[in-house]
């Protein structure tokens, strides 16, 4: 998995936004630097809003690190595991990232409970 020393609340609020906003049709292109060079993309369109992308790159990692493609090493599984159908991960990412998300946000729960705990299981991977 990606761990970070803690979220990054943009990301939050703008999962939290969107997923809480799905019936409202907006075009999102953010792009932003948190956590000592980790890059972050977030794109919606609006022909399709229920579907978010999300890139992140992160910086080299330090010798001792096991990375395996640019992340590290059982991240894809993980990612794999705790989500299933609601994301799908881009093979290639898109360029100058190290990994890109596909998010069906459509497929969420309708608990709004879930909604959240989503939002914020997401960023905790990344």
């Amino acid at each position: 998995m990606i761990l970070l020393q803690s979220h990054s609340r943009f990301l939050l609020q703008t999962l939290l936004n969107r997923v809480h906003n799905l019936d409202k049709a907006v075009e999102l292109d953010y792009n932003w630097v948190e956590f000592d060079d980790v890059r972050f993309h977030i794109q919606v369109s609006l022909k399709n809003s229920h579907v978010l992308l999300l890139s992140v790159s992160l910086p080299s990692p330090p010798a001792e690190a096991i990375f395996f493609n640019g992340l590290p090493f059982g991240a894809i599984e993980a990612i794999k595991a705790a989500y299933g159908v609601v994301v799908q991960i881009l093979d290639p990412p898109k360029d100058g990232f190290n990994l890109t998300l596909k998010l069906n946000l459509s497929k969420l729960p309708p608990d709004e409970g879930s909604t959240s705990s989503f939002s914020k299981v997401i960023i905790s991977l990344l």
